[in-house]
């Protein structure tokens, strides 16, 4: 399981004007809470958050290493619950971190990494991803970075239940054992149309064409 540390700084200011100051001074303004932990507002280095963001997802356990105002530093097991980003430029300017309680199971939805590469495609099949995430519930300790599926043995028309994945100890899974994570379709064949079918009017062939650019001959008057 991949561990990663942040120091961060609790702040004593959570108004509008602490944050932009914050941000200012390039930090990100957070916030660390959980059901049997108050609410500490934190603020984290923007460029050592994001030289990490990228292998971090919402089941990475993070420990926050706290320095408070007195000296003193708190560690703090968490998980990256939400990172609210700039509408503009994409830059996170506020961020959530859960801390679980130790004896309480959680849900969360571990993403899906699949190994290898289908037979079936190599068949000329189609990869189909049913789920990108399985819903679990776990202590926080059971809680796997990611479900990894070896989808090399997959065949054409064939599928992954979740019956076929050996889940981590004390990992119990939110779905039904037939539902199919990841199949292998063969491709749908366009029907081929029918002679006529198009909308194609049929001609009459009796009729004689009309020369365009003909002038038609006009009719004589009748006389009174």
């Amino acid at each position: 399981m991949k561990k990663f540390s942040m120091d961060v700084m609790a702040r004593t200011k959570s108004k509008t004007t602490g944050a932009k100051k914050v941000r200012n001074e390039g930090f990100i303004p957070a916030v660390a809470y959980g059901p049997d932990y108050e609410p500490l507002n934190l603020a984290i280095n923007f460029a050592m958050f994001d030289s990490v963001s990228h292998r971090l997802s919402n089941t990475t356990p993070i420990t926050l290493k706290v320095k408070k105002g007195d000296g003193q530093v708190e560690e703090l097991l968490t998980y990256l619950k939400n990172v609210q980003r700039h509408k503009v430029n994409d830059r996170p300017i506020h961020m959530e971190f859960y801390v679980p309680s130790a004896g309480r199971v959680m849900n969360i939805e571990v993403p899906i990494n699949m190994m290898g590469h289908a037979i079936g495609v190599e068949q000329g099949g189609v990869l189909e991803h049913h789920y990108e995430a399985i819903p679990i519930e776990a202590l926080p300790k059971d809680i796997p970075d990611e479900i990894k599926i070896d989808i090399s043995g997959v065949e054409l028309d064939d599928y992954v239940k979740v019956s076929d994945i050996d889940f981590p100890e004390g990992v119990k899974v939110l779905l039904d054992e037939n539902d199919i994570l990841i199949s292998v379709l063969a491709p749908r064949e366009e029907p081929t149309p029918e002679p006529g079918e198009e909308g194609e009017e049929e001609l009459d062939e009796s009729a004689e064409p009309e020369v365009i650019g003909e002038d038609k001959e006009e009719e004589a008057p009748r006389e009174e």
